[in-house]
């Protein structure tokens, strides 16, 4: 009886692996970095036991840039292997290395957190290819805080070096590091290190009047070991005289950002999700399916950094913020 249950068992998940759609993740990043797991987190939700989830990491946050082409090339390996129902690329790095190769295939590919125009990694429309846009809410995200803030007008956007931060100030400062936002001169710097980080952080005083931490997890120390980034946003809160404020929600919290307008991964996911569901299941061609902003953010503040840094929340903001210890 055992073994009849047992083949019964192995027949019916054969019988659902065949039956059942296959997608086929490609992460930038790596599943233990937050903005990851929110996204994941979010899709599995969303797809539930619809469709079968097969893995791939570029890894990029950890590992020298050189090595993104030989892992891409391993990855695209697999998938020529494996032949997923549909390629989800997530983020920057997974869509120039991966999905851009897939363009015009027959395989559809669906992006999320991509913060170049797409247009720049597949050179031309690709029937078989849709996505989520990120486009961190910079000049909304000052003007908001301005409230908290009085008198602002000059702040800092610190991020690390990596590919992502490059893109995001191509995207939002062109070939410049400053931008002018009314009143506000805004002034985008990217840290070679985790030593330029700190550098950066404790001689912002005298010069602006706040701060706003970009990513920050590909930051080096002396010896060349990225900095965990729970260390590096501590830090920075720690040690920052300035208030602190943030572009995504894993910035935010007691020992961290202040808040700001924020974008999530979680939203990226279920948005990601909804076209997945249309292409696997309603049969839409993905070059149908328009590209999707990823969302217009949220005002989330942490109690304890505000009480931290002598911040009090407008009474017109009340109702639209989430607030979290």
């Amino acid at each position: 009886m055992t073994r009849d249950l047992a083949r019964l068992c192995l027949a019916f998940l054969f019988a659902w692996a065949q039956a059942t759609p296959s997608v086929m993740l490609v992460d930038s990043y790596h599943a233990g970095y937050a903005w990851s797991q929110a996204w994941r987190s979010s899709l599995m939700t969303s797809l539930g036991g619809k469709v079968r989830f097969l893995y791939a990491e570029l890894d990029s946050k950890r590992q020298p840039r050189d090595t993104l082409e030989p892992r891409a090339a391993q990855i695209l390996v697999q998938i020529q292997r494996l032949q997923p129902d549909l390629v989800l690329v997530a983020d920057d790095a997974a869509l120039r290395f991966v999905g851009a190769r897939l363009a015009g295939s027959k395989t559809p590919v669906v992006y999320l957190g991509i913060n170049q125009n797409p247009r720049h990694y597949l050179q031309e429309h690709a029937a078989n290819v849709t996505g989520v846009l990120e486009r961190p809410l910079v000049r909304r995200n000052v003007s908001l805080m301005r409230q908290l803030v009085p008198g602002i007008q000059r702040v800092l956007l610190l991020f690390d070096n990596d590919l992502t931060s490059e893109v995001i100030q191509e995207e939002l400062f062109g070939r410049a590091s400053t931008l002018q936002d009314g009143k506000v001169q805004i002034d985008l710097v990217r840290a070679i290190d985790y030593a330029d980080w700190q550098r950066q952080v404790s001689q912002a005083p005298g010069r602006y009047q706040a701060i706003w931490t970009g990513l920050y997890q590909t930051l080096r120390d002396a010896s060349g070991k990225v900095v965990p980034d729970s260390e590096v946003i501590a830090w920075t809160a720690a040690n920052s005289t300035l208030p602190l404020f943030a572009f995504w929600d894993f910035a935010v919290g007691a020992d961290k950002a202040v808040g700001g307008l924020v974008l999530s991964g979680r939203d990226q996911g279920r948005l990601a999700a909804g076209l997945v569901q249309q292409i696997l299941f309603q049969r839409r061609q993905p070059g149908s399916l328009f590209p999707l902003n990823g969302g217009s953010g949220q005002l989330l503040f942490s109690r304890g950094a505000l009480q931290r840094f002598g911040l009090q929340l407008p009474p017109a903001w009340a109702g639209q913020v989430r607030l979290i210890e």
